[in-house]
């Protein structure tokens, strides 16, 4: 009798001990580093059996000492701070963290971004494993998803060309931050919106391209646009004088610009939504007296629907004046909107819009 009961424990047993390390490794995701010879290196998690991947934490240990590595995440809409570097005794230890409110996995595969060691890499510099945790939408760990994964390493020994600076405008400069580099994407809409004395920097040298732009600085954005013209102050409760944005949103309330909420307030510091800042674009473009009658075709966004009926004109317009040309395919008309996609959306409105009328 006991030994029925043990029979299919034992042959439990020798099952699991007879499945290869390799089968058991396949389950867990698997560390593309694309890397070159300069110290850059793109990174790419494959092998996902997971969906819904909102935040993904990663940790290599690198041999040498690189203590000025950045990262630049692949997704336009991601936050990443800058990359943790411990260097200690001849090892660097990296911790990359990025995080998105929608999912950042793409069937099966989840490009992070570039890591730049600051550096030219030398021999052996990348590990043959790392740690991932990945998060889900409330950006809590998920299930069995987290723990060490092998590294595939890819190196191309020829270096790529250097990023060919945009043409100088009257304009554009080249931007004083060390968060944005020739190569990003965003690079020249920062130089521009820096250049023409739109944006600044949240702090000293750092623009920080992935933060969310809120209602505040857009109006402000908007106010150094129009040479800072003086208007009686607005009537919201939370707009106290002096604030760096009092002036800002009392012109633009003077001239119908931008429009409170019901409970009598402006809410400056909530981060502005893509459809918010269309309607308020739209407002603007009224404000000067250009012609706003131009219509896109949103039918062909998946998520048209979700844009609110107040800002469907508005969105309407962006699009065809080229302002928005969506997000992966999608509208998003109620994610926020990072300061490199806003920068991008005042050099086009400058540009596209105000230079061309």
């Amino acid at each position: 009798m006991m030994r029925k009961r043990f029979l299919p424990l034992i042959l439990a047993l020798i099952l699991l001990c007879t499945v290869s390390p390799a089968a058991l490794a396949a389950e867990k995701p698997v560390l593309l580093c694309d890397a070159d010879g300069t110290g850059r290196a793109l990174l790419t998690l494959e092998e996902l059996r997971y969906e819904g991947v909102c935040g993904v934490q990663l940790e290599l240990k690198l041999a040498g000492e690189y203590p000025s590595c950045a990262f630049t995440p692949s997704s336009r809409t991601a936050y990443a701070p800058d990359c943790s570097a411990q260097v200690f005794r001849g090892e660097t230890r990296i911790t990359v963290y990025l995080t998105d409110r929608t999912a950042l996995d793409r069937g099966g595969w989840l490009e992070l971004g570039d890591l730049d060691l600051g550096a030219p890499a030398e021999a052996g510099v990348w590990p043959d494993t790392a740690r991932v945790t990945l998060l889900d939408e409330r950006l809590r760990p998920l299930s069995g998803a987290a723990g060490t994964i092998p590294v595939s390493l890819s190196v191309d020994p020829d270096p790529p060309r250097e990023p060919q600076l945009p043409a100088p405008t009257d304009w554009f400069v080249v931007p004083p931050f060390v968060d944005v580099k020739a190569g990003d994407w965003f690079y020249e809409a920062v130089g521009y919106a820096y250049g023409r004395g739109l944006m600044r920097g949240l702090a000293e040298g750092l623009f920080v391209p992935g933060a969310a732009t809120d209602r505040a600085m857009i109006v402000t954005i908007l106010h150094r646009l129009e040479g800072s013209p003086a208007a009686l102050p607005a009537a919201f409760t939370d707009v106290a004088a002096g604030t760096y944005y009092a002036a800002p949103v009392a012109w633009a309330s003077a001239n119908g610009i931008v429009t409170g909420y019901e409970d009598g307030s402006f809410r400056p510091e909530t981060p502005i939504s893509r459809e918010q800042l269309a309607a308020i674009l739209y407002r603007y473009a009224r404000y000067r007296k250009l012609d706003v009658s131009s219509q896109g075709d949103l039918g062909r966004f998946p998520d048209a629907s979700a844009v609110s009926l107040y800002a469907s004109e508005a969105m309407s317009w962006a699009v065809a004046a080229g302002l928005v040309n969506g997000m992966d395919g999608m509208l998003v008309p109620g994610g926020s909107a990072s300061r490199a996609q806003v920068a991008a959306i005042f050099q086009r409105l400058c540009v596209n819009v105000l230079d061309a009328a």
